[in-house]
């Protein structure tokens, strides 16, 4: 593969860098290509010895939208950033989903059962709204205040939890991007 072809194609597949990150690479490979002619090899050799511009250009967009989405944790950031490490290859994109899914449905789980709880006091009026407040006994009272009790306690460990989770996700992520960066070296 001529040095062209190589820069062309990793340039391609440059898609979440900056610009400048981009023209950074882009020089760094190029310097690469200069020194083995240097070092008398021919382009096909040294396009060889650094890898498939495809493979290397989807790590570095992935490890950039990583970057991108722990530093300012935008949901658009954080959704770019699953996207291309979904996207270094096919049973990863299955193996990212099955993860994804699985703690989006936790979290979900969670946070439902937490906002029905902290209702249940609101749910207790419309109770009396609709049967009349003399139809609620003292069990119903104090069964809705241990509910919102543990509601606002289970509140802290949803915020923990969520707060965590996309921390814990983001580690999760980055060392995908290892095993998939090791799997394609070897």
């Amino acid at each position: 593969m001529s040095k062209q072809e190589y820069l062309r194609l990793l340039d391609r597949y440059l898609t979440r860098v900056t610009p400048e990150e981009r023209r950074d690479i882009l020089d760094e490979y190029e310097t690469h290509f200069i020194s083995g002619k240097e070092a008398g090899k021919s382009e096909d050799e040294i396009a060889e010895e650094l890898g498939n511009p495809k493979y290397i250009g989807r790590e570095m967009s992935a490890t950039a939208a990583m970057d991108k989405a722990e530093s300012s944790k935008n949901p658009n950031h954080v959704t770019n950033a699953v996207l291309a490490v979904m996207g270094l290859s096919i049973l990863n994109f299955f193996v990212v989903m099955v993860v994804l899914t699985t703690l989006i449905g936790l979290l979900f789980g969670l946070i439902t059962a937490t906002a029905t709880l902290l209702v249940s006091p609101v749910l207790l009026l419309v109770k009396g709204f609709i049967d009349g407040f003399g139809t609620i006994i003292p069990l119903d009272i104090y069964s809705v205040f241990a509910l919102f009790g543990v509601g606002l306690m289970l509140l802290v460990i949803t915020y923990l939890a969520c707060k965590w989770s996309f921390i814990l996700f983001m580690k999760y992520l980055r060392w995908n991007i290892d095993v998939v960066k090791g799997s394609a070296r070897s």
